[in-house]
Protein backbone atom coordinates (compact mmCIF):
# COMPACT_ATOMS: atom_id res chain seq x y z
CA UNK A 1 0.00 0.00 0.00
CA UNK A 2 1.26 2.98 -1.12
CA UNK A 3 1.15 6.43 1.08
CA UNK A 4 0.02 10.08 -0.31
CA UNK A 5 2.42 12.73 0.69
CA UNK A 6 1.44 14.80 3.41
CA UNK A 7 -0.25 11.47 4.62
CA UNK A 8 0.04 9.76 8.30
CA UNK A 9 1.66 6.33 8.69
CA UNK A 10 -1.01 4.13 9.59
CA UNK A 11 -1.00 2.82 13.41
CA UNK A 12 1.40 0.51 13.44
CA UNK A 13 0.00 -3.07 14.90
CA UNK A 14 2.70 -3.89 17.42
CA UNK A 15 1.60 -0.60 18.78
CA UNK A 16 -1.29 -2.97 19.96
CA UNK A 17 -4.91 -1.70 21.56
CA UNK A 18 -3.58 -0.56 24.49
CA UNK A 19 -1.39 2.23 22.58
CA UNK A 20 -4.45 3.31 20.83
CA UNK A 21 -6.77 3.49 23.24
CA UNK A 22 -3.57 5.62 25.47
CA UNK A 23 -3.69 7.99 22.65
CA UNK A 24 -7.53 8.06 22.52
CA UNK A 25 -7.94 8.98 26.28
CA UNK A 26 -5.04 11.60 26.16
CA UNK A 27 -7.14 12.78 22.71
CA UNK A 28 -10.49 12.80 25.08
CA UNK A 29 -8.57 14.92 27.79
CA UNK A 30 -6.52 17.15 25.76
CA UNK A 31 -8.74 18.30 22.91
CA UNK A 32 -10.66 21.08 24.01
CA UNK A 33 -7.49 22.74 26.25
CA UNK A 34 -5.41 22.38 23.14
CA UNK A 35 -7.97 24.32 21.05
CA UNK A 36 -8.39 26.80 23.79
CA UNK A 37 -4.21 26.76 23.81
CA UNK A 38 -4.18 27.95 20.23
CA UNK A 39 -7.00 30.55 20.40
CA UNK A 40 -5.24 31.99 23.23
CA UNK A 41 -2.58 32.56 20.82
CA UNK A 42 -4.87 34.16 18.53
CA UNK A 43 -6.48 32.16 16.28
CA UNK A 44 -10.33 31.55 15.66
CA UNK A 45 -12.11 28.84 17.27
CA UNK A 46 -11.55 27.52 13.31
CA UNK A 47 -8.17 27.90 12.94
CA UNK A 48 -7.12 26.27 16.24
CA UNK A 49 -9.35 23.16 15.32
CA UNK A 50 -7.63 23.09 12.12
CA UNK A 51 -3.79 23.13 13.85
CA UNK A 52 -4.82 20.90 16.56
CA UNK A 53 -6.46 17.77 14.29
CA UNK A 54 -3.75 18.22 11.97
CA UNK A 55 -1.24 18.02 15.00
CA UNK A 56 -3.33 14.82 16.50
CA UNK A 57 -3.17 13.05 13.07
CA UNK A 58 0.32 13.47 12.65
CA UNK A 59 0.80 12.37 16.54
CA UNK A 60 -1.09 8.96 16.27
CA UNK A 61 1.67 6.60 14.37
CA UNK A 62 4.31 8.46 16.44
CA UNK A 63 2.86 8.11 19.79
CA UNK A 64 5.15 6.18 21.53
CA UNK A 65 7.78 8.49 20.05
CA UNK A 66 7.17 11.34 21.98
CA UNK A 67 7.92 11.91 25.46
CA UNK A 68 5.71 14.63 26.30
CA UNK A 69 2.60 15.14 24.18
CA UNK A 70 1.16 17.06 26.57
CA UNK A 71 3.77 20.04 25.74
CA UNK A 72 4.93 18.50 22.34
CA UNK A 73 1.14 18.91 20.82
CA UNK A 74 1.10 22.72 22.50
CA UNK A 75 4.56 23.54 20.79
CA UNK A 76 3.36 21.82 17.15
CA UNK A 77 -0.14 23.16 17.44
CA UNK A 78 1.37 26.83 17.51
CA UNK A 79 3.86 25.81 14.78
CA UNK A 80 0.60 24.41 12.86
CA UNK A 81 -0.91 27.78 13.48
CA UNK A 82 1.80 30.73 12.71
CA UNK A 83 2.19 28.46 9.81
CA UNK A 84 -0.74 28.84 8.60
CA UNK A 85 -1.13 32.24 8.96
CA UNK A 86 1.84 32.96 6.78
CA UNK A 87 -0.42 31.07 3.99
CA UNK A 88 -3.34 33.16 5.08
CA UNK A 89 -1.08 36.08 4.28
CA UNK A 90 0.10 35.07 1.07
CA UNK A 91 -3.85 34.00 -0.01
CA UNK A 92 -4.46 37.03 -1.59
CA UNK A 93 -1.74 36.81 -3.96
CA UNK A 94 -2.73 33.10 -4.72
CA UNK A 95 -6.08 34.08 -5.48
CA UNK A 96 -5.13 36.67 -8.17
CA UNK A 97 -2.96 33.85 -9.63
CA UNK A 98 -6.22 31.73 -9.28
CA UNK A 99 -4.98 28.67 -7.43
CA UNK A 100 -7.64 29.04 -4.88
CA UNK A 101 -10.77 29.92 -4.82
CA UNK A 102 -13.01 31.39 -2.34
CA UNK A 103 -13.37 28.63 1.08
CA UNK A 104 -16.10 26.45 1.20
CA UNK A 105 -18.88 28.08 3.84
CA UNK A 106 -18.50 25.33 7.23
CA UNK A 107 -20.80 24.21 9.26
CA UNK A 108 -21.33 25.96 12.33
CA UNK A 109 -18.31 26.14 14.81
CA UNK A 110 -18.73 23.85 17.52
CA UNK A 111 -16.92 26.74 20.04
CA UNK A 112 -19.72 29.07 18.47
CA UNK A 113 -19.72 31.84 21.16
CA UNK A 114 -16.58 30.88 23.30
CA UNK A 115 -14.67 33.26 21.00
CA UNK A 116 -16.21 36.11 23.02
CA UNK A 117 -14.85 35.27 26.21
CA UNK A 118 -13.55 37.69 28.01
CA UNK A 119 -10.35 35.79 29.14
CA UNK A 120 -9.72 35.31 24.88
CA UNK A 121 -10.32 39.01 24.27
CA UNK A 122 -8.57 40.53 27.02
CA UNK A 123 -5.28 37.98 26.19
CA UNK A 124 -5.40 39.23 22.62
CA UNK A 125 -4.56 42.84 23.89
CA UNK A 126 -1.51 41.10 24.74
CA UNK A 127 1.70 41.62 21.90
CA UNK A 128 2.96 37.75 20.61
CA UNK A 129 5.78 37.10 23.11
CA UNK A 130 3.38 37.75 26.22
CA UNK A 131 0.27 36.06 24.84
CA UNK A 132 2.84 33.12 24.06
CA UNK A 133 3.55 32.78 27.87
CA UNK A 134 0.35 33.54 29.40
CA UNK A 135 -1.45 31.02 27.25
CA UNK A 136 1.04 28.00 28.57
CA UNK A 137 0.80 29.82 31.92
CA UNK A 138 -3.11 30.01 31.31
CA UNK A 139 -3.09 25.88 30.42
CA UNK A 140 -1.25 25.46 33.76
CA UNK A 141 2.13 25.38 32.97
CA UNK A 142 4.77 27.18 35.34
CA UNK A 143 7.27 29.60 34.39
CA UNK A 144 10.13 27.24 34.37
CA UNK A 145 8.14 24.86 32.78
CA UNK A 146 7.62 27.69 29.91
CA UNK A 147 10.77 28.92 30.18
CA UNK A 148 12.43 25.30 29.31
CA UNK A 149 9.89 24.43 26.59
CA UNK A 150 10.17 27.97 24.96
CA UNK A 151 13.98 27.65 24.98
CA UNK A 152 14.07 31.00 27.05
CA UNK A 153 15.36 32.05 30.95
CA UNK A 154 13.32 32.10 33.30
CA UNK A 155 13.69 35.37 34.28
CA UNK A 156 12.55 36.42 30.55
CA UNK A 157 9.68 34.32 31.23
CA UNK A 158 8.38 35.60 34.74
CA UNK A 159 9.57 39.10 33.01
CA UNK A 160 6.59 38.59 30.01
CA UNK A 161 4.15 37.22 32.65
CA UNK A 162 4.59 40.36 35.06
CA UNK A 163 4.54 42.77 32.01
CA UNK A 164 1.17 40.84 30.67
CA UNK A 165 -0.31 40.67 33.99
CA UNK A 166 0.06 44.31 34.33
CA UNK A 167 -0.93 45.45 31.22
CA UNK A 168 -4.45 42.89 31.22
CA UNK A 169 -5.15 44.45 34.82
CA UNK A 170 -5.00 48.42 33.17
CA UNK A 171 -6.98 47.25 30.20
CA UNK A 172 -9.78 45.21 32.75
CA UNK A 173 -9.93 48.18 34.93
CA UNK A 174 -10.27 50.55 31.48
CA UNK A 175 -13.01 48.69 30.49
CA UNK A 176 -15.00 49.30 33.88
CA UNK A 177 -14.43 52.53 34.16
CA UNK A 178 -15.82 52.71 30.67
CA UNK A 179 -19.21 50.86 31.73
CA UNK A 180 -19.55 52.50 34.83
CA UNK A 181 -19.40 55.79 32.76
CA UNK A 182 -21.67 54.77 30.21
CA UNK A 183 -24.27 53.29 33.55
CA UNK A 184 -24.21 56.83 34.88
CA UNK A 185 -24.42 58.48 31.73
CA UNK A 186 -27.72 56.16 31.09
CA UNK A 187 -28.85 56.81 34.98
CA UNK A 188 -28.45 60.60 34.35
CA UNK A 189 -30.17 60.47 30.98
CA UNK A 190 -33.20 58.48 32.84
CA UNK A 191 -33.66 61.43 35.22
CA UNK A 192 -33.21 63.96 32.84
CA UNK A 193 -36.27 62.14 31.30
CA UNK A 194 -38.51 62.26 34.54
CA UNK A 195 -37.57 58.65 34.94
CA UNK A 196 -36.99 56.61 38.48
Amino acid sequence: MVRRAGEPAPFRQDQGREGYDEFANFVRAEHKRLVRFVATLGATWEEAEDAVSEVLIDLLPRWHEIRSPRAYCRLAAERTYVNSEVRLRKAPDAAVRGFWGPAPQGAADAYEGLEHDDALRHLRLLDQEQRRVMAFLYDGYSPDEIAKLLNKKAATVRSNIRHARKRLKKAIADEQALELSEAGAQLETKRDLGGK
